[in-house]
């Protein structure tokens, strides 16, 4: 009897679920960098914000894109998309 479940050997979660958590990651950055945003400004005043909150945003929507990407693959992988030929 193995010792992990075989769950974590199907295809979808080898190949589509890493996209799904970079997506998630990405969103809770950009949550986290607009909540911030919300809480230390007016909305109005475009000031300079601080190094690490331009690079939790960039970092954020990377990420969201990348695992966009990640998934698009992993979909093609287990077959359950196809492009047309």
């Amino acid at each position: 009897m193995p010792v992990w479940s075989m769950e974590s050997l199907m295809p979808f979660v080898r190949y589509v679920f890493p996209g799904y958590a970079l997506c998630l990651l990405g969103g809770v950055l950009l949550l986290a960098a607009a909540s911030y945003w919300t809480l230390k400004s007016d909305g109005v005043h475009l000031r300079v914000k601080p190094g690490w909150w331009r690079a939790a945003v960039a970092f954020g929507f990377l990420s969201f894109i990348a695992g966009i990407v990640v998934q698009l693959a992993g979909y093609v992988q287990i077959g359950a998309v196809t492009w047309p030929h």
